[in-house]
């Protein structure tokens, strides 16, 4: 049969969003230090931006003064006085081959980044490449928001799961993942040579809830395996890693210091959201460029360039302050939600949604979303995230919906006041909390005896 060739066209309505407002989502995802940086690149990027008064910083000439200074001759006393040497010349060389020899630990986004050159991903996707692994937790799995990809990257929801499988094919494979199950399978390579490779994508593919049970007969009588064949399957399955990113340090490790950028302060008996107005340097337009343009000597082209450079300094400057703007709303928000909180601490957390808020302050909810990531208040109670405000609820029996928090101290309450030589199993913990009006299923008293750290019966027996 022959091919033949052709060209067609076709139209497509794809919703995409403008760059002023690509930037502005990508500022407001930013922590304050990575902000800093931020804006310091693009004061280095952009001529129009003359400086970056900040009232923390020592200003340029006054720095040129200072070394004015220290450059000139030192006032020996006599030509032939030498300085004396005052330290410990071991203790340097200690010092200086202790710096020599610090390794700087490679993160998973850094680790999957390298690999991106050498892959056969498109240049032109390289930039949804670093947004998707920048998404990723500490295991390796994608938290992002699709929608988000699709719209800020003009893709469908296809294009930008084609490219996450690509990037679970870096090493380690089975980053990028959503689900335990996908990222097993995205592993199973290493199965190729392996006589257990089908029986264990299907325990992957179908069984895993029923392994997390311990329901091992329901396993093997669906496979049709002997308990030793399903034994060797079951090591062949734990060769595999479900948390493939924990090997390497996670971006959060990083951050040495928490900058608060919300500040929890106490008004008229309201507790007011404040952001910090040292904590940004103040973004100011080149006085330079701006003569530039109004003399009538400059060519059309310099009028051309100047023009816009001086339209992208304008509208980062913009984008910084709409930030600012969007954190102190969304912020106070919060605050005005769970005021119990500022005097009483995070028992007094109460049900609130990212959506609840989001209606409450007109946005959509993947801004509220990017809003608290990474995002720190001061508070009475100490330095939290911004993300650790938002709680699920459970309903009582008398209706009320109360936090997770809640619950949380009412079991470990329980578990504090039991016979030591007869612990209470997960199920008399929930009838229990039932009594004091919180019904809840056993599984969910494991989740939150597991999250509390409380082990089980049999451990907790003495």
């Amino acid at each position: 049969m022959p091919l033949n060739a052709r060209i067609s066209s076709e139209q497509r309505q794809v919703q995409t969003l403008a760059p002023h407002m690509m930037q502005g989502l990508k500022l407001l995802a930013k922590s304050l230090p990575e902000l800093r940086a931020e804006i310091a690149a693009e004061m280095s990027r952009n001529p129009a931006i003359e400086d970056v008064d900040h009232p923390l910083e020592t200003a340029l000439s006054e720095v040129t003064r200072r070394s004015d200074e220290t450059d000139r001759e030192p006032d020996y006393p006599d030509d032939d006085f030498e300085p004396g040497r005052n330290y410990d010349e071991e203790a340097a060389e200690r010092r200086q081959s202790f710096f020599d020899n610090q390794i700087k630990t490679e993160t998973l986004q850094e680790h999957l980044l390298a690999q991106l050159p050498l892959s056969d991903i498109p240049h032109d996707e390289w930039p949804l490449v670093e947004t998707l692994i920048g998404d990723l937790d500490e295991s390796g799995y994608y938290k992002g928001s699709l929608p988000d990809a699709e719209m800020a990257y003009g893709k469908t929801e296809a294009e930008v799961l084609s490219v996450l499988a690509k990037i679970m094919e870096f090493d380690p494979p089975g980053c990028g993942a959503r689900s335990v199950r996908e990222c097993l399978l995205a592993q199973m390579d290493a199965l190729e040579d392996s006589p257990y490779e089908d029986d264990v994508r299907n325990i992957i593919e179908h069984h895993l809830g029923d392994l997390e049970a311990g329901r091992i007969g329901v396993v093997e009588k669906a496979l049709g395996l002997t308990h030793a064949q399903f034994a060797a399957a079951l090591k062949e399955l734990r060769t595999l890693d479900g948390r493939p990113g924990r090997q390497y340090a996670s971006e959060r490790e990083r951050i040495e210091y928490v900058n608060p950028e919300v500040h929890a302060v106490k008004r008229n008996g309201r507790w007011v959201a404040e952001t910090d107005v040292r904590s940004l340097p103040d973004i100011r337009l080149s006085k330079t460029f701006e003569r530039l343009l109004a003399d009538p000597k400059q060519s059309a082209e310099t009028k051309a360039y100047v023009k816009e450079r001086i339209a992208a300094a304008m509208a980062f400057r913009d984008a910084v302050a709409n930030r600012q703007r969007t954190v102190q709303s969304i912020a106070q928000m919060i605050f005005d939600r769970q005021q119990d909180f500022f005097e009483h601490g995070l028992k007094a957390l109460k049900p609130l949604t990212e959506l609840e808020v989001a209606e409450a302050v007109g946005v959509h909810g993947t801004t509220v979303s990017r809003t608290v990531r990474d995002k720190y208040a001061s508070t009475p109670q100490g330095t939290i995230e911004l993300r650790r405000f938002f709680v699920t609820g459970v309903k009582t029996a008398d209706g009320e919906l109360l936090s997770q928090d809640a619950v949380m101290e009412a079991l470990r309450n329980i578990v504090d006041g039991e016979d030591a030589a007869s612990p209470l199993s997960d199920e008399r913990i929930a009838a229990k909390l039932k009594e004091r009006g919180f019904p809840v299923a056993r599984r969910t008293v494991a989740k939150y005896r597991d999250r509390l750290g409380i082990p089980g019966a049999i451990a907790r027996k003495k």
